[in-house]
Formats: structure tokens, C-alpha cells, sequence
């Protein structure tokens, strides 16, 4: 979806060549992918360098556990609290990747990505918390019903568009993609990482914008046509990709 969005943005078409409309090529490049060599260097910590990525895809999967099935096992009482608890975990995660890498370009990508991310994790959870002390409950799925009859996206626009930048920042997309920052950081924290194991990194943020649209909708826009406006958010990421330059870093953590 992404390639192609792009694509028509740009003025041209994009993935066209395998099967039909192109629809086969992301399954061709994780072929690609997972049959590379992976490479490793003599420095390199192992355990490290490939417990990073596969923390990372264990903490996105975690954090998918609030809404399997009926909202999930998690999706009564404390699921927001849940939520925190392993958003704050992807620390880590950037932490062993840059750290297994042991290069000074890894290290440098590295500390801009943990300290972005902290910083809007913090701003993450003080909008959560305004709408859990409006409603009194840590609920997601209660957060999806009691927009039936009116929607915090109206009721609270201004929260919506400060929402909207600290996700973006969190998700490490554009314009405030600095962790894979490639024309200032040589792809930053993960300049070390090829084949299987650096797809399983892109595995793992694509899950996790998944789950911010999926979180933004049950928070501002209620339970009629989900899935439509789950679509509508996704295509939203791209679209900014497409239209807005990057930040500055500096100007990002000023107003962080």
C-alpha cells in the first residue's frame, strides 16, 4: 500500500512488475531478504545484535495482545496500563541494536533514537491520561464504546492534532524519521543490520504504526466503520511521507 500511495503521489506507478498491479513484490523482497547472508563483524556483541530486532517484534506482538479477540485478555480494566508498560520496553530495543552493532555510526543513531523516543513517550502518555481521567477508566474497549453518540476527535481537536505529532515522532516516521535518518546517519541505529534479521526491525515498526492507528482510532473516533477509518489513518501515514520534509532534530526535542 505504502509503495503504491507513493507511487501515484509522485507521478508514477510504483511496484508494477511482479504479478498482477505488482501485488507480489513485498512477498518477492522478503524472499530477498530472508535468504541474504546475514553479516557480522568482529566486534560485534551476537547476543546483542540479534536479541535487539527479535526484542523489538516480541514487544510489538505484546502490545497486539489488547485487542485479540473480543479487545483480548488485556482489554478490560487495565489494558492502557499494559500499553505503557511495554511502549516504554522499546527502549531497549534501540538500545541492543546500536549496542550489538559496536560502530560509532550505530552508536551516534542510536542515542538520537533513544532520546526521542523517551522524550514523546512521555507526551504519549499525558495525552492518554487526560482522556482516562475524563472517563475514569483504563479501559480501551470502554474508550470504543462511549464514542457512539459523540466523538472526542470534535469534542477535543486540538488534543487530535497534538496526537497526531507525538505518534509520528514515536513511530519514527517522516517528517521526524531520524532513527533511519539515511542522508544525515548512513540509516542510523541499524546501519550494520542486512538480510532476515534487518527486515524483522521493519517487521516490527510497521506492527507498531499498526497499533498507534489502531489506538488513535479507539480513542478520538469511536467503533462506527472501524476498520474504514483504520484504513483512512493508515493511508494518513503515507500521505505525510509523501507531502512534509524532514524536521530538524533539534527543533523536535525543543518542543518536546
Amino acid at each position: 500500500m505504502e509503495r503504491k500511495v507513493l507511487g501515484y503521489i509522485h507521478f508514477r506507478k510504483g511496484p508494477t512488475k511482479v504479478f498482477y498491479f505488482g501485488l507480489f513484490q513485498p512477498i518477492s523482497d522478503a524472499l530477498k531478504l530472508f535468504s541474504k547472508r546475514v553479516f557480522k563483524g568482529a566486534k560485534f556483541s551476537f547476543y546483542l545484535f540479534l536479541g535487539g530486532p527479535l526484542l523489538g517484534l516480541l514487544l510489538m506482538f505484546f502490545l497486539w495482545v489488547v485487542y485479540g479477540g473480543f479487545f483480548g485478555v488485556f482489554g478490560r480494566f487495565y489494558s492502557f496500563i499494559y500499553v505503557f508498560c511495554f511502549m516504554s520496553l522499546g527502549v531497549y530495543f534501540l538500545l541492543f541494536c546500536r549496542w550489538g552493532g559496536n560502530r560509532k555510526y550505530s552508536l551516534l543513531g542510536g542515542y538520537r533514537s533513544i532520546s526521542q523516543t523517551v522524550s514523546y513517550e512521555v507526551s504519549l502518555i499525558f495525552f492518554v491520561l487526560s482522556f482516562v481521567y475524563l472517563l475514569c477508566s483504563y479501559d480501551v474497549s470502554f474508550f470504543y464504546f462511549f464514542q457512539r453518540g459523540y466523538l472526542f476527535c470534535f469534542l477535543s481537536f486540538l488534543f487530535l492534532l497534538g496526537w497526531i505529532f507525538v505518534i509520528l515522532a514515536e513511530s519514527n516516521r517522516t517528517p521526524f524519521d531520524f532513527s533511519e535518518g539515511e542522508s544525515e546517519l548512513v540509516s542510523g541505529f541499524n546501519v550494520e543490520y542486512g538480510g532476515g534479521i534487518f527486515s524483522l526491525i521493519f517487521i516490527c515498526e510497521y506492527g507498531m504504526i499498526l497499533f498507534l492507528c489502531f489506538l488513535s482510532i479507539s480513542l478520538f473516533f469511536g467503533s462506527r466503520m472501524f476498520y474504514v477509518k483504520f484504513l483512512g489513518f493508515c493511508f494518513f501515514f503515507v500521505w505525510v511521507r509523501c507531502c512534509f520534509p524532514r524536521y530538524r532534530y533539534d527543533f523536535l526535542m525543543f518542543r518536546a
